[in-house]
């Protein structure tokens, strides 16, 4: 396993899950291979995902110390040597929002996005919980989940978030229409290292189910490894807001039908206690109760 990018000459380290390589091990990092079109300038074969070496099998056989860098200069990590295009909407913009407060109160209250990029040349689309960490979005799955490792080598991706908040009933169905609000964030995912990985997952967890971490064992490292954690920034001109609110436009024509909104939201049931809980006559934990209490209101 080669210890760099052979193109910007950056440590790519054994147990790195942002490195791809070429059936001949050609390897690269991640943003070098999206301006590289994913396919080697030395051997012409397509660049993907190279597996991580890690704990007991990487001490019984260390990666390679030898760096090679190729003569070519590098134009520059990731967007086919460019710079992302700035996202700005095209249909309604005044349903819009330039400001960060409407997006990281959506980001806060929904619990499940849709990530989305291209792997082979398909679409590749996945519901998947997440956490906003301030200016980041944190994201995880099973290291053996290929397509999501394509994603952590530097793919390109988007993560939509929707919240439909109401049915908006007008006087006709072509002028019917929903209260909702949206977002879509673009951006290239960045693998965690192990230390900071364990605290987004703890992270995760506490925003699914907030103080939970503190009820139950901590992750084994055996669990850690098998979990690829990763940040989605969230940077100016990557991402876009849209939302619509209030009632039905005035009618265009005389009609005797009600109008009107009918709201809608997320509402959580009483708690049902897996059969050993209630055969240990278990008490429902603080952690959900404070999650049934966030989610009754």
């Amino acid at each position: 396993m080669r210890p760099n990018c052979e193109c910007c000459d950056t440590d790519l380290p054994a147990d790195s899950v942002g490195a791809v390589v070429c059936s001949f091990e050609c390897t690269f990092c991640a943003g070098c291979a999206e301006h590289l079109d994913r396919t080697c300038p030395t051997c012409g074969g397509a660049l993907m995902p190279r597996p991580t070496r890690v704990g007991e099998a990487l001490e019984r056989t260390p990666a390679s110390t030898e760096r090679v860098h190729g003569t070519t200069p590098c134009p520059g990590r990731g967007y086919t040597g460019g710079t992302a295009p700035t996202q700005r909407l095209t249909r309604k913009p005044e349903r819009g929002a330039a400001g960060r407060a409407e997006l990281d109160a959506l980001l806060d209250e929904v619990l499940v996005g849709t990530l989305s990029t291209v792997v082979d040349a398909r679409p590749w689309v996945v519901p998947m919980l997440f956490a906003r960490d301030g200016d980041r979005i944190l994201l995880h799955g099973s290291t053996g989940a290929g397509a999501l490792r394509q994603v952590a080598a530097g793919a390109p991706a988007a993560l939509t978030v929707v919240s439909l908040d109401g049915i908006v009933v007008a006087h006709t169905t072509f002028d019917s229409s929903a209260n909702y609000r949206s977002a879509v964030v673009h951006g290239v995912l960045t693998p965690l290292g192990p230390d900071e990985a364990a605290a987004a997952l703890d992270l995760l967890s506490d925003r699914l189910i907030p103080g939970r971490t503190c009820e139950v064992r901590p992750s084994t490292r055996r669990e850690q490894a098998a979990t690829l954690t990763m940040a989605l920034p969230v940077t100016e001109g990557q991402w876009l807001y849209k939302a619509r609110s209030g009632g039905p436009g005035e009618p265009d024509e005389p009609t005797d039908v009600w109008t009107g909104v009918l709201p809608l939201r997320v509402v959580a049931e009483p708690p049902e206690p897996a059969p050993a809980s209630v055969a240990a006559a278990r008490e429902v934990p603080a952690s959900v109760l404070t999650l049934l209490d966030r989610w009754s209101r």
